[in-house]
């Protein structure tokens, strides 16, 4: 029987998860599958969950050895859905669950720029995208690739003390951990080693924390959408050419135009009266978490 996962990196998104997943991965004692993002757990997800069924999901962990102490992994949105973590705790009551957050603000400013980047927002105004969520809310104004609709209610996203709350509902203290991305950001190391003590895991002599998932933007923005949601004529011919090529060499020649069509992105910062609007949609939220952490976050705010 496949190993089944024992902690699960659950959000928040543009908080510093692809970070952490990246440096767990190397650990002798840990097995991370190599695709991020199953979201198995987020059946409220639309078609954002990679895979569906059980046997698949657990087939990801196909890999690991007795040696591999914990396997986990990372789906951002699982603070986000309803139902991801209640569907954990009946998976696995013992599981433990790291969450990661950030100043909201800045992170529904970072997550817009990231839909933007893989089509699953067309707006390329934060601004207006903000002031859209109420419209597509009611299945308006949707970008045509989006998987789910819950993604661009940023807000929604953003609601971190509410998703720590629920969280530590559903599972004791002892089997939580809650990070601050500026911590890991001032201090990586510290947060890694305290996140091996929290799996229960002997250190592995990490010292080294390279900067990874930076700002990204698409030089041209049809070929991103063409090879992200390729026309049913262009999917039979790239199966063709798999079955011809072989798929390992289909998806390196996809991983070769990715890199080509993609750019270092670069944010201007929000207008002083749009970040206030936020600081104010966010400061309950904010508040709360402070005090689920212990931890004064009124320089948020």
């Amino acid at each position: 029987m496949p190993v089944q996962p024992s902690f699960f990196i659950a959000g928040a998104p543009k908080c510093g998860t692809t970070a952490l997943y990246e440096y767990l991965r190397p650990h002798p004692n840990v097995f991370m599958p190599e695709i991020k993002e199953p979201h198995f757990f987020a059946k409220d997800l639309g078609t954002y969950p990679r895979i569906k069924a059980l046997d698949d999901y657990l087939a990801l962990f196909s890999d690991a050895t007795d040696a591999h102490r914990r396997a986990g992994e990372a789906s951002v949105y699982y603070l986000r859905s309803s139902v991801a973590i209640p569907n954990i705790r009946e998976f696995n009551p013992e599981a433990r669950i790291i969450a990661m957050f950030r100043n909201p603000v800045d992170m529904v400013y970072s997550l817009h720029s990231q839909l933007l980047y893989v089509s699953e927002e067309t707006v390329s105004d934060f601004e207006t995208a903000w002031r859209l969520q109420e419209r597509r809310s009611r299945g308006l104004d949707l970008p045509p690739a989006i998987r789910s609709p819950l993604l661009v209610q940023y807000r929604e996203v953003g609601q971190f003390g509410t998703q720590a709350q629920r969280l530590l509902a559903a599972f004791p203290p002892e089997q939580v951990k809650l990070i601050l991305y500026d911590d890991f950001a001032a201090s990586p190391q510290r947060v890694y080693d305290e996140v091996i003590e929290f799996l229960g895991l002997p250190h592995d002599g990490r010292s080294e924390f390279p900067r990874i998932n930076e700002n990204k933007a698409t030089r041209v923005g049809w070929l991103r959408r063409l090879y992200r949601k390729p026309p049913p004529v262009l999917r039979e011919a790239v199966r063709s050419l798999k079955r011809a090529m072989g798929g390992e060499s289909i998806s390196a020649a996809k991983k070769k135009l990715v890199a080509l069509n993609t750019v270092r992105g670069h944010r201007a910062p929000l207008s002083p009266e749009l970040r206030e609007e936020l600081v104010a949609a966010f400061r309950d939220e904010v508040a709360l978490l402070g005090r689920l952490m212990g931890r004064d976050l009124s320089h948020w705010t």
